[in-house]
Parts: structure tokens; C-alpha cells; sequence
């Protein structure tokens, strides 16, 4: 038997049945199979790679599974929970503030809205409060039947959305005709979405795809063929638009600059908030953006979809900047900590899918800050690591090198054989 394998067979029972979590300072590397490490700041246990981490922050059996002391993942993005919420999709989920409670298990769902509680089964009979935009939902063998209070404004529908009644407000028998009627417009439709007729506030004609006209107290816009051709007229604020034809062509002035001759080249300015150019789109995208409230500026640039730069910063320094050429290698930089991956497969940037899966996706990373740095290839098989005036190196098992202000070792197998020698002193 090989001595790796027979080391890492004899070895793990006790590491996994001593109170190794209380070393003081100890490691022992047999990447990618195991690796262990122990010191001031806490503990990290690894199997298989990335596939098991244990430390005293979190543990993660990838792609099962992950826990810290806020959330815990299941199969993630299906599992998720923190002390608020939780979900497994589609089976069920949960959460709670503090004047209000969902819950739903399959077709079951019950609710709480202040002093209100509500549920019901989907699609049987129930009763919603506050969801969906509306006070309140009623159903009965949905979509057979339904009734939404929305301000006080009953609605109902009979095989949603086919028939539609509101007293005094609506009737519709979708897609053949209706109406629904507000305080400032009535609007008609017949033989939804090609005949449409609105008056009051805002005024519409149209029969879509060939004719479109609309107006207001301060804008009128006409299409022929919409919406490949059109044009918009509007003094609040001053704006001159035209499409000859949409999405290809775009010529705006006033309010914003715009121009478009799409895919070649498109340009917008949004006065000092926002400024975009592309150039052979999607070869080269650059935007930029400004909030004066806050003395935020980002910067991005863009090539072919998914390699981008973006630079965040405040009034005084660079916040973060994020650095990917897809689908090789990402770079992200937060302050004074700079982060990067290889390769970088799926560009999520999701928290969710860096816990889970993107230790499955990494064959390289490495992090760096002020006094200290770490590079790891294949799941630690090979590591450096720097911390103020100590380094380290380790092939997993076969070599190890390390040195510090006043000594070096050296290490073979596990560091079965080691040689340390002390830095000459000087002399004073």
C-alpha cells in the first residue's frame, strides 16, 4: 500500500475522534484527499477536495448541503432558511415579520396579517390578505371562481380572465370586448390586444400592429406598423424621440441624448446620472452611472456578454471592482481584500451559488490583504500562504516548505522526514 494511503487511513480515525478542534496550532495536508489546519483564528477540515468543509464558522457538504450560524442551504437554491424565512421548493416555505406570517405546504397555505389570519387549499377555497397587490382574495375552484378587494373596489372574475365584473368599473369578456373605467380615463378594447380605445387624462386609438396614437396634456406619440416605427413628442420634460424601425434605429434629444444605429453602434446620455456607449454590440459595452445623493459612481465595461470590468467608487476611494474574462479567470476586489478564481465558469454572483457550488467549479484561487496572501490549486494540492513575515509552501503530502524571522524547515511525506535550521544571528 502506498505510504499516502496508508498515512490518511490511519490518520483519520483520529482526527475524526479527537478533539482536534482544540490544537493549538496544527496541519496536516493530504490534498486533495484531506486537509486539516488549526491556529489562533479557528479551525478548517476539508474531504474529498471541496466537497466537505468543517470549520468553526460554517460546514458544507457540497452540493447537499451548508450551515452557518445565519442560514442554512438544501440543495440550494430549492433549500434555503434564516431566522425569517425559509423554503423548500416547491414544497413548501415560511416566513414572519413582526404584523405578518405566510406559510404554504403543497396545495396548503395559511397566513397572518396583523390580527387578520387567512388560508385555505389551492385551488379548492381560500382566502389571501394583503398579497398580490390587493387587500384581500377570495377563491373558489380557482380559476372557476375569484374576488380581489383592491381600496374598497370589489372585483369579479368567472374562468379568470375571461370574464371580468366590477360594479361601475369594469366588464370584461376576454379577448372579444371590455371596459374598465377609473376616475380620470375610461379605456375600451375589442378583439384584445388589436382594437384599443382610451379618453380622459391620457387619449388612445389604435389598432396594433398597424396604428397607434396616444396623447396627454403634455405629450403626444404616433406609431405606423408598432412598434417598428414611431414617434414621441413630450415638454414635461422637453423630449423629441423616433424609431424608423425599432429596435434598429433611434434618434432621441431633450430630456436624454440618444442614438442608435443598432447593432453597430448606440449611444445615451442621461445628463450627469448615466452615460452608455456600444460599439458592435455585443463585441464592446461601456455604461456609466452617477447618484449625487450618495457621491457613487460605477463603471462597467463589457465584452461579448460575459468578460467585464466594473469599478465601484465613493467620493474619497476605490469601493470594489470586479474584473472577469469569462470564462478563464474573476477578480474581485473589496477595499484592501482582492479575491480571484479560475476558471470561472458560470458568472453568478449570487451568495448563495459561491457557498454551494463555486468551490466545485474552482480549479485555482487565491485572496490577498494587507500582511497576508493565499494561493490554492486543486483544492490545496498546491498551496502558498504569507502571513506578515511567515511563509509557507506545500505540495500536498510529498513537500512542504516553511520559514519565518529566524528559522526555516523543510518537509517530506507528511513531514515523516523534516530538517529545521535557525537564520544565523547577528551579531551585535
Amino acid at each position: 500500500m502506498p505510504l499516502s494511503r496508508a498515512a490518511f487511513w490511519v490518520l483519520l480515525p483520529v482526527m475524526l475522534l479527537a478533539p482536534w478542534q482544540c490544537l493549538p496550532a496544527a496541519t496536516l495536508n493530504l490534498a486533495p484527499l484531506l486537509f486539516f489546519e488549526s491556529g489562533e483564528q479557528g479551525y478548517q477540515l476539508s474531504l474529498a477536495g471541496p466537497l466537505f468543509d468543517l470549520t468553526d464558522e460554517y460546514i458544507a457538504i457540497r452540493p447537499l448541503f451548508y450551515h452557518d450560524d445565519s442560514q442554512t442551504d438544501i440543495l440550494y437554491p430549492f433549500g434555503h432558511s434564516t431566522r425569517e424565512r425559509m423554503r423548500f421548493i416547491p414544497i413548501f416555505s415560511y416566513s414572519h415579520e413582526e404584523d405578518r406570517e405566510n406559510a404554504h405546504l403543497l396545495v396548503f397555505f395559511y397566513g397572518r396579517h396583523e390580527s387578520e389570519r387567512y388560508g385555505g387549499v389551492f385551488p379548492l377555497y381560500g382566502r389571501l390578505d394583503h398579497r398580490f397587490g390587493h387587500d384581500r382574495i377570495r377563491f373558489v375552484l380557482w380559476p372557476l371562481y375569484s374576488q380581489t378587494t383592491t381600496d374598497g373596489i370589489e372585483n369579479y372574475s368567472v374562468l379568470w380572465p375571461v370574464f371580468r365584473y366590477s360594479p361601475g368599473r369594469e366588464l370584461q369578456i376576454f379577448p372579444l370586448w371590455g371596459y374598465e373605467k377609473t376616475v380620470n380615463y375610461r379605456h375600451d378594447y375589442v378583439l384584445w390586444p388589436f382594437f384599443h380605445f382610451r379618453r380622459g387624462a391620457q387619449y388612445i386609438n389604435a389598432f396594433i400592429p398597424l396604428f397607434y396614437y396616444s396623447r396627454g396634456d403634455t405629450y403626444w406619440n404616433f406609431s405606423i406598423l408598432w412598434p417598428l416605427f414611431t414617434f414621441s413628442r413630450d415638454t414635461s420634460p422637453e423630449l423629441t424621440s423616433a424609431n424608423f424601425p425599432w429596435p434598429l434605429l433611434r434618434k432621441a434629444t431633450g430630456a436624454y441624448e440618444e442614438l442608435k444605429l443598432f447593432p453597430f453602434y448606440w449611444t445615451k446620455t442621461v445628463g450627469e446620472s448615466y452615460r452608455m456607449k456600444i460599439v458592435f454590440w455585443p463585441l464592446y459595452k461601456r455604461e456609466g452611472s452617477y447618484n449625487p445623493a450618495s457621491g457613487i459612481r460605477e463603471e462597467r465595461t463589457t465584452i461579448l456578454l460575459l468578460s467585464k470590468k466594473s469599478t465601484l467608487t465613493g467620493e474619497q476611494e476605490v469601493d470594489s471592482q470586479q474584473i472577469t474574462a469569462w470564462p478563464l479567470w474573476h477578480r474581485h476586489t473589496l477595499g484592501e481584500r482582492r479575491l480571484w478564481y479560475f476558471p470561472w465558469l458560470i458568472p453568478i454572483h449570487d451568495e448563495g451559488f459561491r457557498r454551494n457550488y463555486l468551490p466545485l467549479l474552482t480549479l485555482a484561487s487565491g485572496e490577498s490583504s494587507p500582511g497576508s496572501s493565499e494561493v490554492n490549486v486543486l483544492w490545496r494540492t498546491f498551496r502558498y500562504a504569507r502571513s506578515g513575515p511567515h511563509r509557507s509552501f506545500a505540495l500536498s503530502f510529498l513537500f512542504s516548505y516553511k520559514d519565518g524571522p529566524g528559522y526555516s524547515r523543510i518537509g517530506f511525506l507528511s513531514d515523516l522526514l523534516h530538517w529545521q535550521w535557525s537564520a544565523p544571528q547577528e551579531r551585535p
